[in-house]
């Protein structure tokens, strides 16, 4: 009697239900197949594989090295297979799944994260999650959808959207100006406490452009901080002088916390993208997050502090 051959989809799927169940049984149970059939499929995968992909105990399952690397791989791809499924066929239009970003904390916590709230009222049927850190993931290694960057973008296979023109101010409470008065030209920002990010202790340098034409004036300032919010409590707080982005201070701007200072020199500028996979469709998933952080951040650009 010969064997079945193995469906690498069916068993893909199964791994995946039981790695997330941690249970051959609940993963049967879910699957609506006997404990037999799920626990052949996983020693089928892990044959054609040539590894153990699962820990099995007595009392639960859990992935090996192996299986901890292959897992998000395989989500990923039925992932895929699922969204490609629903494009062709255009049988569910509706976005929904899972979607995993990744961004820096700086940019993540100011300006990304001030809007997942929004996106999830009014896409209820995606769930959101959304990582902040420093270190540069492996999208599909690790299962992300996508990542934010801040910056010009290093050439590489991935996918990029332009989100948004990044526009930096420098800004100061009212407090602060009153007791100290305000810029009225860059060489006056040398007498002034400036809030440094990431220079050398004891000061640094600011440059200004204004019509092509570019000043650098060396600054002094006793606090240096590698973290946006930071920097914008320590103005709130009358601190001193802080360089931020437009899109993580409109509101301080609107409501009169903070103030623009010589805005009509430009200090700074960059650019804020989404990279994602090369697959050969974008899941309608990921196209709603990049149309929505879009649409939102694109508005809180076109403000004038004048």
């Amino acid at each position: 009697m010969g064997t079945t051959a193995l469906n690498p989809h069916t068993a893909m799927t199964i791994f995946v239900e039981v790695a997330r169940a941690g249970s051959f049984a609940a993963a049967a149970r879910k699957l609506n197949l006997s404990t037999t059939a799920v626990s052949r499929h996983v020693a089928d995968l892990e044959r054609m594989l040539g590894v153990t992909l699962l820990r099995r105990t007595t009392r639960h399952v859990s992935p090996t090295e192996a299986g901890a690397r292959y897992l998000p791989r395989a989500r990923a791809i039925l992932e895929a297979i699922e969204q490609l499924n629903a494009e062709i066929g255009a049988v569910d239009p509706t976005p929904r799944g899972k979607l995993k970003i990744t961004a820096p904390p700086a940019v993540g916590n100011e300006v990304i994260a001030p809007l997942a709230v929004g996106f999830v009222e009014a896409y209820p049927e995606i769930e959101l999650e959304i990582d902040l850190g420093e270190r540069l993931v492996d999208l599909v290694a690790e299962g992300f959808d996508a990542a934010i960057r801040a910056g010009p973008l290093e050439s590489s296979s991935m996918i990029a959207h332009r989100i948004v023109e990044l526009r930096y101010l420098i800004c100061a409470s009212p407090s602060y100006l009153e007791r100290r008065g305000a810029p009225k030209r860059p060489d006056d920002i040398g007498d002034h406490d400036c809030i440094h990010w990431r220079v050398a202790a004891g000061g640094g340098a600011w440059s200004f452009v204004k019509d092509g034409e570019r000043v650098t004036v060396p600054t002094r300032g006793r606090l240096l901080i590698s973290h946006f919010a930071t920097q914008r409590q320590a103005a709130l707080r009358g601190v001193g002088l802080a360089i931020l982005p437009l899109l993580a201070v409109r509101e301080d701007l609107e409501a009169g916390r903070l103030v623009s200072v010589l805005p009509d020199y430009e200090v700074h500028r960059g650019e804020l993208s989404l990279v994602r996979p090369p697959t050969p469709f974008e899941p309608p998933k990921l196209r709603v997050f990049i149309d929505f952080i879009t649409a939102a951040l694109r508005e809180r650009a076109r403000y004038d502090p004048r």
